[in-house]
């Protein structure tokens, strides 16, 4: 089978979707698959990895926003024999793939990765939409592909409730769990220069007002009044980056906190093998791949049982998991970590056994191979009803063309 993914972001860059596209291209080309990747930012070298032309975000600059030209993806696409079409963004490339799949006459499979609703605050007020409208938009582009990818049941849910009529599969992204338990290549106490009595707590992920970081750090000045010798690192990129910085120094814990900025996704998981806990209290994941990534390498959790995390992680299995957003049960349960050495010994066993089992990346891989085979088998192809309903289909009622 010959398969299409077009997204938005892609390997090097650092975040939930991207990984899982590169997980997915990889182990299903492990099953025999062929895989083409169509992203604005593409590993140099990679098989079957286009880059398609994109703008670099002023204040993301390892980030693209693709502006691709449908025709050439689509001619592309149409020589090297592409059976079906997976999006995996309903924007810039989002767009693309509706386009080509209509185009081309090949199904259409879009994984809804990201709860937009939880997004809105990055378009500015004048032309930011309502949380009604992000909804109808979602609808609407879910309603025009062939299949649904959820990676949670919550997301499902969420899907069905804003009118969504297409197949919805619930899928998550596996975990490669053999890569968080290869050999340590550096040190993060060296490179970071952190002291060796230090307990290391971490955060993965970006730095930005919906991942909750200020809770984060908040917590985490509150936690030095028990703990002083504990050094916080927030690993990854954002918008919140001089904020948290600013914040960190008007609590006084500036010197115990460590702000990476980017970093490459092989070197992430040194950071994962050497820290003692990992916390994350964001409230707005469909996943949260990072809080599995962690438990793959061995690395206790402490988080909040919210949207995506709720969904992947047990209370008690590698994991402590808090009901609600409040700081002295937090703090409480990031002391319990790392003051009981015998209890996240065996909240790190206990959460690499339970990663293994449920959530390995080739059941994950084979289990979307299916869904393909499945639209591509299906004698009721949808696509062929919703062509008058298509954004392009309606523009060119009115004489014009996108792209």
């Amino acid at each position: 089978m010959k398969i299409g993914m077009l997204t938005d972001t892609y390997i090097p860059q650092v975040n939930g979707v991207a990984t899982s596209v590169n997980l997915f291209k990889r182990y299903l080309e492990n099953l025999g698959e062929n895989v083409y990747v169509f992203a604005p930012m593409v590993p140099e070298n990679e098989s079957n990895a286009f880059k398609v032309s994109g703008l670099k975000f002023f204040w993301e600059k390892q980030h693209r926003l693709a502006i691709p030209i449908s025709h050439k993806i689509a001619n592309l696409t149409s020589r090297l024999g592409i059976e079906i079409i997976h999006s995996h963004a309903p924007f810039s490339m989002g767009f693309q793939a509706l386009r080509i799949s209509e185009k081309l006459g090949i199904p259409h499979v879009h994984t809804y990765h990201t709860l937009l609703t939880e997004y809105r605050h990055y378009i500015p007020l004048p032309f930011r939409p309502t949380e009604e409208a992000v909804k109808e938009f979602s609808a609407w582009f879910c309603n025009l592909t062939d299949t649904v990818i959820a990676p949670t049941e919550k997301i499902k849910e969420e899907l069905l409730g804003y009118g969504v009529t297409v197949p919805i599969h619930i899928l998550p992204t596996g975990i490669d769990v053999e890569n968080f338990q290869r050999p340590l290549s550096f040190s993060v106490r060296e490179k970071h220069s952190i002291p060796q009595n230090h307990k290391i707590i971490l955060y993965a992920g970006r730095i930005a007002k919906e991942k909750n970081v200020d809770f984060l750090l908040e917590s985490f000045a509150l936690l030095r009044s028990s703990i002083k010798n504990v050094t916080l690192i927030m690993a990854g990129n954002g918008p919140e980056m001089q904020e948290t910085l600013h914040r960190a120094r008007r609590l006084g814990v500036s010197q115990n906190v460590v702000l990476t900025g980017y970093v490459k996704r092989d070197m992430l998981v040194e950071y994962y093998r050497q820290a003692d806990v990992f916390a994350f209290a964001s409230v707005t994941e469909t996943q949260g791949l990072v809080v599995l990534e962690a438990l793959a390498a061995g690395l206790p959790v402490v988080a909040i049982a919210k949207e995506g995390v709720k969904d992947v992680l047990k209370d008690g299995i590698g994991t402590i998991l808090l009901d609600e957003v409040e700081m002295p049960s937090f703090v409480r349960a990031l002391e319990k970590m790392l003051k009981d050495e015998s209890f996240s010994q065996k909240m790190s066993e206990e959460g690499v056994k339970y990663v293994t089992e449920h959530w390995s990346m080739n059941t994950m891989a084979r289990r979307l191979d299916g869904i393909y085979k499945g639209v591509l088998s299906s004698s009721n192809k949808r696509r062929k009803n919703n062509g008058s309903k298509s954004f392009f289909a309606y523009l060119r009622r009115f004489g014009l063309r996108v792209f």
